[in-house]
């Protein structure tokens, strides 16, 4: 088995935090208990701690986990939550034509955690061996 990236979130609600995972961003639900539930996606496992005192709202951008996709998942997740309530960064592109393009948004769960997608157009030139 390859090692797979682990994160530990609090949420406020976890019915409406597997809805927002399960559902919205469709992650497959693993685990759950009345304590937590695993959202499994972008190859990691994302437990959903219901926790609601340990959320910090409004959450610093500093503090946000997200995913690398490929260049058309991330188009698709761009168009999906371009326009929406969900959006904290909108969909934008940087170093356009360099080797090192990049797309980026940042979208917020229900409880606040912070979720940064972003695509290189050339993975190679940024992640090296990572996009392998």
């Amino acid at each position: 088995m390859r090692p797979i990236f682990h994160l530990s979130i609090p949420v406020r609600d976890l019915d409406e935090a597997v809805d927002f995972y399960g559902g919205q961003l469709g992650a497959e639900m693993g685990r759950r208990t009345a304590e937590f539930a695993d959202a499994l996606m972008f190859g990691a496992q994302v437990t959903l701690q219901n926790d609601p005192a340990s959320v910090t709202s409004p959450m610093p951008r500093t503090r946000h986990f997200g995913a690398t996709v490929q260049w058309d998942e991330w188009e698709l997740l761009a168009a999906r939550f371009g326009g929406g309530s969900l959006i904290v960064e909108p969909p934008t592109i940087s170093y356009e034509g360099e080797s090192i393009e990049q797309g980026k948004l940042m979208i917020v769960d229900p409880s606040g955690n912070l979720i940064e997608i972003k695509a290189y157009r050339q993975p190679d030139k940024v992640l090296g061996t990572l996009a392998d």
